[in-house]
C-alpha cells in the first residue's frame, strides 16, 4: 500500500506535467501561432501591393505590373521556406509571395507576416466615412488618424521610422524612392510629400 507522501509526490508530479505540456500546447498566450497549415485563409490588413509576384515586408506603394490587394482581400497561405511565404488569393487564384526583408523592418518574419495578414478581417466600423473610402484605395489622405494609415498603407518599415509615435512615418514607394507622412499633435496627417 503507498505511503501518503508517495501519493502526495504523485499528485504534485501530475499536476506540474499536466502545466508543463498545457503551457507547450497552448503557446505563448503573448505571440503569434505560427502561420499554416497549408490552405489556412487569412485577410490583408491593409491595400497591399504585389509586384512581379513579390509582396516585400518594406511594403513597396508602387505596383508597377503587378496587383493591389485592398485590405480584408481573402488569401490562402501555400508553404513556407525561409523567408518567403507562397500564398494565392482565394478569388481568381493569383499566387504571390510574401518575402521578409528582416534589414528593412527589424522583425521576424513571423512578425512581419502577421503585420500583413490576419486570420479574421479588420473592422472598419470606428473609421470615418472618408477614413474608410481611403483605406479601402490604399490612399493616405489630410486629416486621417494614425489607425486610419496603419489601416490603408500598414506599417512603416523600421529601418526609417523606429517608432509608431514618431511625428513623420518614411514610406517606400518603390526601392529607389521615399515619401513621408506627417502628423500633427493631435494625431492626425498634416502632410504627405518627400
Amino acid at each position: 500500500m503507498p505511503s501518503r507522501v508517495s501519493i502526495h509526490f504523485a499528485s504534485i508530479l501530475f499536476i506540474l506535467i499536466a502545466a508543463v505540456l498545457g503551457a507547450a500546447c497552448a503557446g505563448n498566450p503573448g505571440s503569434s501561432k505560427g502561420v499554416g497549415p497549408s490552405g489556412d485563409v487569412y485577410y490583408t490588413r491593409f491595400a497591399v501591393q504585389v509586384d512581379r509576384g513579390f509582396c516585400r515586408s518594406t511594403n513597396y506603394r508602387r505596383s508597377g505590373g503587378g496587383f493591389t490587394l485592398p485590405i480584408n482581400t481573402r488569401v490562402v497561405f501555400e508553404s513556407k521556406r525561409r523567408n518567403r511565404f507562397s500564398m494565392s488569393v482565394e478569388e481568381g487564384g493569383r499566387d504571390f509571395v510574401f518575402e521578409h526583408v528582416a534589414k528593412h523592418t527589424r522583425n521576424s518574419s513571423q512578425e512581419a507576416f502577421d503585420s500583413f495578414f490576419s486570420p479574421t478581417p479588420t473592422d472598419l466600423a470606428s473609421f470615418s466615412t472618408k477614413e474608410r473610402k481611403a483605406i479601402e484605395t490604399g490612399s493616405i489622405e489630410i486629416g486621417m488618424s494614425r489607425s486610419a494609415v496603419l489601416a490603408s498603407a500598414g506599417p512603416p518599415p523600421a529601418v526609417g521610422t523606429l517608432s509608431l509615435d514618431a511625428q513623420i512615418w518614411k514610406y517606400w514607394s518603390n526601392r529607389f524612392v521615399t515619401f513621408t507622412v506627417s502628423f500633427d499633435d493631435k494625431g492626425k496627417v498634416s502632410s504627405v510629400g518627400r
